[in-house]
């Protein structure tokens, strides 16, 4: 059971969240509170994750979102079976971070220093997690197979790995991509 606690400035939104939580056996709610008695709680209960709706989400919490210890940004738009799986994505360790939920200036900002890729070089990334082969990618994006060489050897170069599983890893760990 993932012990989490819900805060929201508005108790309405709290208990919104919280009973969305408790539709998954696999999430207890095991407290409420403002984003004010947050420290106190996590001090007190000791939860495994932590869902804070946040007006205004600030460069920390970015930061931790992409930093690849196990934090989270979503849309405010973000659907009820997302922010379930974005808890329990967060209680494995891993990081969630819907790219549109993160201002592509902040995304950039904590890329390890790495090169922006380009938009296509994101779509050729999101293949490679599935798995495709180049020829499949060429025939899924309608390009040839050397542009797809030329865009996974930009990508490696760069994200500075040498492998398609570095550059999935990378495009995860940078909130680029989602699996």
């Amino acid at each position: 059971m993932i012990r989490t606690v819900v805060a929201a400035t508005s108790a309405i939104a709290r208990a919104g969240l919280s009973a969305l939580l408790r539709g998954d056996a696999r999430v207890a709610v095991i407290g409420e509170t403002t984003a004010a008695g947050l420290p106190e709680l996590i001090a007190a209960l000791a939860p495994d994750v932590v869902l804070e709706q946040r007006d205004e989400p600030g460069d920390a919490l970015y930061a931790r979102a992409l930093d690849g210890e196990g934090h989270g940004v979503l849309a405010r738009d973000a659907d009820s079976e997302t922010i379930v799986a974005a808890v329990i994505a967060v209680a494995a360790g891993l990081v969630v971070a819907q790219p549109h939920a993160v201002p592509a200036s902040d995304r950039a900002a904590y890329a390890d220093g790495a090169e922006r890729l380009s938009t296509r070089e994101i779509d050729v990334l999101g293949r490679l997690a599935e798995g495709d082969g180049n020829k499949a990618i060429a025939s899924a994006l309608e390009i040839s197979e050397h542009t797809v060489k030329f865009h996974i050897a930009s990508i490696f170069a760069k994200l500075g790995v040498s492998s398609r599983t570095e550059a999935v890893t990378a495009g995860v760990r940078r909130g680029l991509i989602m699996l």
